[in-house]
């Protein structure tokens, strides 16, 4: 599982929206789109997923 999906599934089981998600992640949308996509990488920033 990459971890554009293992981002994905994350949103999913806790129900979030990708809006919802990125604005708590403090990253725009199309952000988050992309690192679900797999089409972006992790910048220097970190996550912290609960």
């Amino acid at each position: 599982m990459t971890l554009g999906q293992q981002l994905k599934q994350f949103r999913i089981d806790r129900g979030f929206s990708q809006p919802e998600l990125a604005e708590l992640a403090g990253i725009e949308q199309s952000y988050l789109s992309k690192l679900e996509n797999d089409k972006s990488v992790l910048s220097n920033m970190s996550f912290v997923l609960y």
